[in-house]
């Protein structure tokens, strides 16, 4: 059956669904959330930052966006920590450098904002950063002083052990007192081993501490607590040789009689005289050589003295021996001497010793000459002197 276009109906079906459209859903809907809290604003946030470590404090640089709406910067850390700092018209779209006091040492990550003079807060932007202190500061290193040395004119040189190699070493700075009273500070810079401290006055004491920065964008510097040494007890003491006034050689295996080759040479004080070994006839061979030395009574010694002969038969290795009646005998040290032509060369002992005769024994020779031969044989003291 055709259905037939009934305009009455329509117009009332029509009517009716406008009606209820109208009742069930708000005209509003789809957009009542936006209307109730308004448009939300953003001011430009910042971006290019840079976290520059302090000593119990943190600097940020940051460049402002263009948004001249932006008035003022904050920065959040940790448990509830925040500082805030104006942002000037004419820091607009520039870089800005923030510093922030009373930070507690340790790693943090650093939340910063801006915001307009309305309140509206821009996106988060962040840095993570480390900020030192006292623990940091604990941990700090000092160089460690090999040494004084005294030098011609008593110039005074400082000997440092070398270091590792530290990017955070700045140098060192030391403090010491001159013979005038006044008190001079250096520079010492991180690859320098050697430093001349002229005029120092050797009586008191001299402190120094090292510089740290931890890297290169920090804005403060860090000092190691500083050392105090004595200077006196840094410098060699003064080598004093014993006057050969009542020597007198107590024994030897044998000497050379041509040309006055004698055992009495080595305590005559003279460096172009010598002993040497017997050669000329019976001739005496390694190991089998010694030389007694008897100083007059017992003497307090921190040291032995030797000088090499010119020319051939120089002594390699030497033993030394003390005794006290020229009978009991104990070995007071092994020597290795230098081949040079008479030049006096000066071996400490690890501990002083108190004797009144000595024993050379040449344990071998620098060539192949068997019979060993020496300039000069002595003793010294060290002297401590101002």
């Amino acid at each position: 059956m055709k259905l037939q276009y009934n305009p009455l109906l329509a117009a009332f079906i029509a009517s009716l669904g406008l009606l209820l459209l109208t009742h069930c859903t708000p005209v509003d809907h789809f957009y009542s959330d936006y209307l109730a809290d308004g448009e939300r604003i953003y001011p430009g946030r910042i971006d290019s930052i840079q976290f520059q470590p302090g000593d119990r404090r943190a600097g940020i640089r940051a460049r402002i966006s263009t948004d001249a709406r932006v008035v003022k910067m904050r920065v959040s850390w940790g448990q509830g920590n925040s500082f805030e700092i104006p942002v000037l018209p004419r820091e607009i779209a520039q870089y800005k450098d923030v510093v922030i006091p009373e930070v507690a040492e340790g790693s943090y990550t650093f939340d910063i904002r801006t915001f307009d003079s309305e309140g509206n807060q821009s996106m988060r932007s962040e840095i993570f950063g480390r900020v030192y202190g006292q623990s940091y500061i604990n941990n700090l290193n000092n160089r460690i002083v090999n040494n004084l040395e005294r030098r011609a004119n008593d110039e005074i040189v400082l000997n440092w052990f070398v270091e590792t190699p530290d990017t955070t070493l700045l140098g060192t700075i030391l403090r010491y007192p001159n013979l005038a009273g006044d008190s001079v500070e250096l520079f010492v810079a991180s690859n320098t081993n050697q430093t001349s401290l002229p005029g120092i006055d050797i009586r008191g004491t001299f402190n120094y501490r090292n510089l740290y920065k931890p890297n290169s964008l920090a804005i403060d510097t860090f000092y190691a607590h500083p050392v105090r040494l004595r200077t006196r007890e840094l410098l060699p003491p003064d080598r004093e040789l014993y006057p050969y006034t009542n020597w007198s050689i107590a024994g030897f295996s044998s000497e050379e009689p041509n040309n006055s080759r004698l055992a009495a040479r080595l305590i005559d004080g003279r460096d172009d005289t010598f002993w040497i070994a017997r050669f000329s006839n019976n001739a005496t061979s390694y190991p089998n050589h010694w030389v007694t030395i008897d100083m007059g009574e017992p003497l307090l010694v921190n040291g032995f003295m030797f000088a090499q002969k010119n020319g051939d038969r120089k002594i390699r290795d030497l033993e030394v021996q003390v005794s006290n009646d020229n009978q009991n005998w104990s070995v007071a040290t092994l020597i290795r001497l230098v081949a040079v032509d008479r030049t006096k060369q000066y071996f400490d002992l690890p501990e002083p010793l108190t004797f009144r005769y000595f024993k050379i024994v040449p344990i071998d020779g620098h060539d192949a000459q068997q019979q060993p031969g020496l300039a000069l044989a002595g003793t010294f003291r060290n002297v401590f002197t101002n």
